[in-house]
């Protein structure tokens, strides 16, 4: 049983880490609309069996990323900019309800390590570190998330956050400055314990990040390729990385 349960665990790993590669090279830019995805060549892409393969695409069949055409199999679906916006709609609702829940009920302690952690990610942007960028950024964000004492609030949360990525961080213009700037705001709201001002800040937040993504994706639409729409290539580039996914 035992055994069982572990070769069952690691599959799960194996389509997670499939799952995690195909949203990234979609939001990154490096699959587009119409193309097609084969489980057979991405399991050689990624150095795994079909089957984890298989159940990677499925997943994110099931989140909107791919659809299955008949005859043809998986295929990317439309991501456009005003996917993305609705999209961090979304998150910011959510956000700025766990951050109004969160300025009652955060610490006197719990807010200076905040600030503390926000010192922390300004420190990596300014030299350049953005795995440490990455690990602070999502440290913020999850210090008040669980402080708002909403599980099935961030369970939600983690759902839209699928259509996000490391990559965002230094390929979308301006984020990185949002999250040094932004931040402050919201800090300062939950220091005063004001429970609405800190819902607006985060939403306002949110909103930002959504509207500089969605500049990207317009920036990159209709210059997916004259292949779009059905042929037999798969755009999946060589030696690509795949992102280590952490919930909200």
């Amino acid at each position: 049983m035992t055994a069982l349960r572990s070769r069952r665990n690691r599959r799960n790993r194996l389509s997670d880490r499939a799952a995690s590669w195909v949203r990234e090279a979609i939001i990154a830019g490096k699959l587009h609309e119409g193309d097609r995805l084969y489980p057979e060549k991405l399991a050689e892409e990624l150095d795994i069996s079909v089957t984890p393969a298989r159940e990677g695409l499925l997943a994110v069949e099931g989140e909107g990323f791919v659809e299955m055409v008949p005859r043809k199999g998986f295929v990317v679906s439309p991501l456009s900019s005003e996917d993305i916006r609705d999209i961090f709609i979304s998150q910011a609702l959510i956000c700025g309800e766990l951050a109004s829940r969160a300025a009652l009920k955060m610490s006197d302690a719990d807010v200076e390590e905040l600030f503390a952690v926000q010192a922390e990610l300004e420190r990596a942007v300014s030299e350049d570190d953005y795995t440490a960028y990455a690990v602070a950024n999502h440290r913020f964000h999850r210090m008040i998330n669980v402080a708002a004492n909403a599980p099935k609030m961030v369970w939600l949360l983690a759902i839209t956050l699928r259509y996000t990525s490391p990559s965002l961080y230094t390929e979308t213009s301006g984020w990185l400055e949002a999250s040094c700037t932004d931040h402050h705001t919201i800090l300062d709201a939950l220091r005063q314990r004001d429970a609405e001002t800190s819902r607006a800040a985060m939403v306002e937040h949110m909103t930002h990040l959504g509207d500089l993504l969605a500049a990207r994706i317009a920036a990159s639409e209709g210059r997916a390729g004259e292949g779009d729409g059905g042929d037999d290539r798969v755009r999946i580039p060589a030696g690509a990385s795949v992102p280590a996914t952490k919930p909200a």
